[in-house]
């Protein structure tokens, strides 16, 4: 991920979930201290919805590589996060959805 243009994710959304991310570790400390796994529930539901409105409104696949790399990285680091969250919780991710 080190030659992705991140600065190529400029429309709202994509700025939406890049913010969001950026609070994971603020999200699971707080569900740590109040001992309260439904904040972590609370911030994936967020996370998804947001990845979803990005998803419905910007192709992934397009013709601008740079772009293309900068929405992949994205989406992949949406999964990760996705994943440990649900690990967190317990429950297991599926593999596709």
């Amino acid at each position: 991920m080190d030659n992705i243009n991140f600065s190529k994710l400029q429309n709202k959304e994509s700025i939406e979930i890049l913010k969001l991310l950026y609070r994971f570790n603020e999200f699971v400390e707080s569900a740590a201290e109040k001992n309260e796994p439904s904040i972590i529930a609370r911030y994936l539901i967020d996370v998804a919805q947001k990845f979803s409105t990005f998803y419905n409104e910007h192709k992934i696949i397009t013709e601008d590589k740079t772009i293309q790399d900068a929405r992949l990285a994205l989406t992949y680091t949406v999964g990760i996060v996705l994943k440990t969250g649900v690990t967190l919780l317990g429950m297991e991710m599926p593999n596709k959805m």
